[in-house]
């Protein structure tokens, strides 16, 4: 079972990503290498229109994984596939746009 439960808002956006390393020669020849053999994914998560009991809830569990220090899985509503993943930033935004009612936009980035 996921570590990360809280169900988003949709649309959940996800993105593919490979690394190619370019090395671009005086002649202008390129050689490019490749760094991943798969691609890493990374998805944008919205939560609209939280309670602050949803909001605590989210906070807190970006504070006990150190914002992108530690990893923990998550299930993707788009695939239903579990993946490994960690906070792609150090911060966590917080949007109060009504009493006791909150926003939050989280990133999460696959780690191999």
């Amino acid at each position: 079972m996921a570590d990360f439960t809280n169900i988003p808002d949709f649309v959940v956006s996800e993105t593919k990503g490979y690394k190619t390393l370019v090395s671009t020669f005086e002649n202008g020849a390129e050689q490019r290498r490749r760094k991943w053999h798969s691609p890493v994914h990374s998805f944008k998560l919205q939560f609209r229109n939280r309670t602050r009991d949803e909001m605590e809830s989210i906070k807190a569990f970006f504070v006990s994984k150190e914002g992108m220090f530690s990893v923990f899985s998550w299930e993707n509503p788009i695939d239903a596939q579990e993946y490994i993943v960690r906070f792609k930033e150090d911060s966590l935004l917080v949007e109060l746009i009504a009493y006791n009612i909150y926003d939050i936009r989280i990133e999460f980035v696959e780690v191999k």
